[in-house]
């Protein structure tokens, strides 16, 4: 009875040494946080997560609306999957529950928006209506873009087509002999000039891969665009873009790999590079990027102006970067070997970057709001006191953006067009958000000037991949698509670190 009592005794205080740390553990882990992301999960009309926070809110928290006007009222089912939100509130990191006493939604995500693109596949499945109209799914960037028969469905003239078609029209007035008729036709000419610029589609013939299209519409519960225009264009190499492609001027340094001695990357008006002398690391990165490369352009003859010369590196660098030119230079740093697991991760990287080429990021933020470009001039003097020093024009302010960030917009579409160059390769497209779970992990969850960064933090980051995969994707079994092993890409970190002059990580090791 004596050593029973000893017995319970004991389990008592071995009990409460395990039980009481915990409780104080949990009061002191549950702290006030703010969380910015994209709605994961909705469970009930008050609980929803974002990612693996689990959001809780009561009937008296009062939702704060940005942007909010008489066309665009908030209504309960805005809190749905895809929805971009910020929540404050008492964060318990042991159960990750949160529960919100502040909600704040920026209604300019419901409202009507404009995109470009340039087409990478041929369009399936899309019918003309008896009416004349259309109706189908087009698959631009990612977004799946649905026409009804009331959207407008147009095809306008590059700039060298209008040029071909004034001239013609010259020369069909110089031999015109009724002047006066020449002149009223001129005044209707200009009258209509919009007309003549789109016309209605009448054929979807006409649409092939590399061309550009204009959709505008609203984003739907189920992640698709319902468009109310579209508008198709022959893309074309437009001389301000040739002569951008050649500011980016290259001269390679060949790397020694028998000596381990770098090379040298420089890029006028970008910086110079230390590539990493290892041939079979450089191979690899080669490799996987060109079988990133979509099809449409694998398979332009060279001789194509719009054929994008891929070339990819691994160069020497501590922050965990990368970044594409809009000539194909793509550059990934010898740090992001440190943070990725795998393969398909790698591949997350390496995609968003073509995309930024593929859809011509650099030339379309310069072109961005034409009127605003004094002003973007002048703004090179703000963009110094961030940072950027000796950023005085046009060309250095997109620079800057190309190495730390593109505006939003052209960010989410890089996302979304490399999570498909992922799977139309045969990599997990899962693993891309698994890229700033990561990073997050090196770095916590903030904004940075690291990997293709526009200064969101990484939970947005990795929920805005995560709704992507799960509105595009869903239907395909992703088990089945490649990953890659860690210690496949174990061995290739190794050879980078090795090659790159730094101390093995013991804990890898």
């Amino acid at each position: 009875m004596r050593h029973l009592k000893m017995f319970l005794a004991l389990l008592i205080c071995v009990t409460l040494l395990i039980v009481l740390p915990s409780l104080r553990a949990g009061r002191a882990e549950s702290k006030q946080k703010t969380v910015k992301g994209y709605i994961t999960n909705v469970t009930s009309p008050t609980t929803f997560e974002i990612d693996y926070y689990k959001v809780s809110r009561d009937e008296s928290v009062k939702m704060e609306l940005v942007h909010e006007s008489p066309e665009l009222k908030f209504k309960p089912e805005d809190i749905r999957v895809g929805a971009e939100v910020e929540v404050r509130g008492d964060y318990n990191a042991l159960t990750d529950d949160l529960k919100a006493d502040k909600i704040k939604i920026d209604m300019e995500q419901f409202r009507k928006f404009r995109m470009a693109a340039v087409l990478g596949r041929e369009p399936e499945g899309i019918e003309q209506t008896p009416e004349g109209g259309w109706r189908g799914v087009f698959f631009p960037d990612g977004h799946r873009v649905r026409i009804e028969p009331a959207t407008q469905v147009l095809f306008k003239l590059n700039k060298a087509e209008e040029k071909a078609e004034k001239q013609k029209a010259k020369e069909e007035q110089k031999k015109s002999k009724d002047a006066e008729a020449d002149e009223a036709k001129a005044e209707q000419a200009e009258a209509d000039e919009d007309a003549k610029d789109a016309q209605p589609l009448k054929t979807i013939k006409d649409v092939g891969v590399g061309m550009m299209m204009t959709y505008e519409g609203t984003e739907q519960p189920d992640g698709t665009v319902l468009a109310e225009r579209v508008i198709f264009m022959r893309n074309e190499m437009e001389k301000g873009e040739a002569s951008l492609w050649k500011s980016f001027n290259l001269k390679e340094k060949a790397a020694s790999f028998a000596e381990g001695k770098p090379g040298e990357l420089k890029i006028d008006g970008v910086g110079k590079y230390k590539i990493l002398p290892n041939q079979e690391v450089q191979t690899y990165i080669s490799n996987l990027g060109q079988a990133l490369v979509p099809s449409y352009q694998r398979m332009m003859p060279d001789t194509d102006p719009q054929k994008i010369p891929f070339k990819f590196y691994v160069v020497v660098d501590k922050e965990p970067n990368a970044f594409a030119l809009a000539n194909g230079v793509v550059v990934i740093n010898s740090s992001m070997f440190d943070i990725l697991e795998n393969e398909a991760q790698l591949a997350a990287v390496v995609s968003h970057e073509i995309a930024h080429a593929t859809q011509e990021h650099t030339w379309r933020q310069m072109n961005k709001d034409k009127k605003k470009r004094t002003a973007l001039a002048v703004g090179g003097m703000a963009a110094a006191a961030f940072g950027f020093g000796g950023v005085q024009d046009i060309t250095g302010l997109v620079l800057a953006a190309m190495v730390n960030g593109y505006q939003r917009t052209l960010e989410n579409q890089a996302d979304r067009v490399g999570l498909e160059y992922m799977v139309d390769s045969g990599f997990d497209p899962r693993e891309a958000p698994q890229v700033w779970k990561l990073m997050a992990k090196k770095f916590g969850d903030r904004g940075t000037n690291f990997f293709y960064s526009n200064h969101d933090n990484h939970m947005k980051r990795r929920t805005f991949l995560m709704i992507e995969i799960r509105n595009n994707y869903s239907q395909l079994d992703l088990n089945t698509l490649k990953r890659g092993t860690p210690e496949d890409f174990h061995k290739m970190a190794m050879l980078v670190q090795d090659s790159s002059g730094k101390k093995k990580d013991k804990k890898k090791s």
